[in-house]
């Protein structure tokens, strides 16, 4: 399809979904939507211990993104884990002064480790793809993925109000279960915000 309209951006995603394309679903979502996502695929492997932070590597090498800076998250996050152990270490001795120092250097840690992670997103070619393989990699670990495979499915869209680039509307499931969902145009296409309030919080 091609997604004129808030209402083919959701079909396309809802057909996407119920044949189990995560490609297809992904490439409907909004971008600042799948950086949410990816962030949450990449720490889930990342925290896995050396065989899942493996596959992630691989995945990183399969679709373009810069080696140096998914070695860059490895060295930060094993600073992490080092920090921590730090903290529970002086937490144990009780002496304030050194407790608030590492607890700023741990935060400082973490700080940089979020950053890097969203420049490393930011570099990935073709985002939508690298966060579809993602979660299939998550899903074949045994963890369950980052997204409900039943969004969308069995849903209607109802009530679209578009305001410029920007749009809202209702979604609606076979059970009569309903809430907001965004849109957004970006170069002539409308794209998904599953991830958002709508304005003053009501409907129009």
């Amino acid at each position: 399809m091609s997604r004129t309209t808030p209402e083919e951006a959701f079909a396309e995603a809802r057909a996407a979904m119920e044949r189990g394309d995560w490609d297809g679903v992904f490439a409907c979502l909004d971008p600042d939507n799948l950086l949410k996502i990816a962030e949450n695929g990449v720490a889930r492997f990342l925290m896995g211990g050396e065989a899942t932070a493996a596959i992630f590597t691989a995945l990183c090498a399969a679709h373009d993104v810069p080696g140096d800076m998914v070695a860059a998250l490895h060295t930060l996050l094993q600073r992490i884990t080092e920090s921590a152990r730090v903290s529970v270490s002086q937490a144990s001795r009780s002496e304030p002064g050194a407790m608030l120092r590492q607890s700023l250097r741990h935060k400082q840690i973490v700080d940089e480790y979020r950053k890097a992670l969203k420049a490393t997103l930011k570099a990935v070619p073709d985002l939508a793809r690298f966060t579809a393989a993602l979660e299939r990699a998550l899903r074949a670990d045994g963890g369950g993925g980052s997204v409900s495979s039943k969004l969308f499915v069995d849903e209607i869209v109802e009530e679209v109000s578009i305001t410029g680039t920007r749009a809202w509307a209702t979604r609606r499931s076979a059970a009569g279960h309903s809430e907001d969902v965004g849109f957004v145009r970006r170069r002539g296409q409308w794209y998904i915000r599953v991830l958002g309030k709508r304005p003053g919080g009501g409907r129009g």
